[in-house]
């Protein structure tokens, strides 16, 4: 029972409290009626249907768990303690992740990033962000130890996203610029067919437009230079371009009525994330009871003692 309490005490004094930032939201997810005029935009192209989808809360789960999304949080300056840095610096700093060992004769160095862009970095630069990000989202066989974690309320569909540092700044600060990073990324990604099928019908907008305003000049310099217009070849010339002038007329009126439902279904099938609650400062730190641990270091310790004297008595008796 004592070493079990001396075990606690000793785990109560070395514990660093640690400050949970907690941020609560919800996924609108109305499937409207914008597909209907899509698929028939996409037909007339030859792309096929489109098959509604509902937001899949569980991708949203996988997503805020990608290095994409977590490395982008990484990147953004914050202020602490009067220093500002990126945030990943910051936290290699404050979990003392920035030692590179060093090689044969060289000393370990104090690493730093100096840059974002993220293309260019380096094997060092890499082996690093690997480590942040693998500290962030945890191993696999303790999830636990993770600094992030995301889940969602089966009944409700509210999400929860939560940051636990042994910073409060640091923990109020990746908490939002996460969230942002997700709704951000998962937003775009949710809409980036419907944007696609919306700039191809708005380049064929202009396109036809383009070929319109030629038509309709070249109809007037022709009038201007025949006034009279008494060959008959002439006539037919005019009347040809105003042929042309009309069928232009009509697809140009087709190809706007084409923008405009593609542009209503991208604004009807952009997901709305209305944010519920976010943390504030001051956040309550969690920490240990030393009473608590104790009891427990004196519970688990007189059960093992228990056991240990039980045995011993069982096998004296036997031998």
């Amino acid at each position: 029972m004592l070493l079990g309490a001396g075990y606690q005490a000793y785990r109560y004094f070395q514990y660093v409290p640690v400050y949970p930032a907690t941020i609560t939201f919800n996924v609108d997810e109305d499937e409207g009626g914008g597909n209907s005029g899509l698929t028939g935009i996409l037909g007339q192209f030859g792309l096929g249907g489109v098959k509604p989808t509902r937001y899949n809360l569980d991708k949203i789960l996988a997503l805020s768990k990608s290095r994409r999304v977590i490395q982008e949080s990484l990147f953004s300056k914050i202020t602490i303690d009067e220093k500002e840095d990126y945030v990943a610096n910051h936290l290699l700093r404050e979990y003392k992740l920035n030692t590179v060992e060093g090689t044969g004769k060289s000393k370990a160095t104090t690493f730093y990033f100096t840059h974002d862009s993220i293309p260019l970095f380096s094997e060092e630069e890499n082996t690093m962000l690997l480590r942040l990000y693998g500290t962030i989202i945890g191993p696999p066989d303790k999830p636990k130890t993770a600094l992030m974690t995301a889940d969602y309320n089966e009944d409700t569909n509210i999400m929860s996203l939560s940051v636990t540092t042994t910073n409060e700044t640091l923990s109020l600060a990746l908490c939002q610029l996460m969230f942002e990073s997700l709704s951000k990324y998962y937003i775009n990604k949710s809409i980036e067919k419907l944007q696609k099928t919306h700039h191809l019908v708005s380049m064929k907008r202009d396109s036809v437009l383009g070929v319109l305003k030629s038509t309709e000049y070249q109809l007037a310099n022709f009038r201007d230079s025949h006034k009279s217009m008494l060959m008959r070849t002439d006539q037919i010339t005019e009347l040809r371009l105003q042929r042309e002038i009309a069928a232009l007329t009509a697809m140009y009126a087709e190809v706007i009525k084409n923008v405009e439902i593609a542009d209503f279904s991208v604004k009807n099938k952009t997901p709305f994330i209305q944010v519920i609650d976010t943390p504030l400062a001051p956040i309550a730190p969690i920490e240990l009871s030393l009473i608590r641990q104790l009891l427990i270091g004196m519970i688990i310790g007189g059960l093992l003692g228990s056991l240990f004297v039980i045995g011993r008595m069982m096998f004296r008796a036997a031998y």
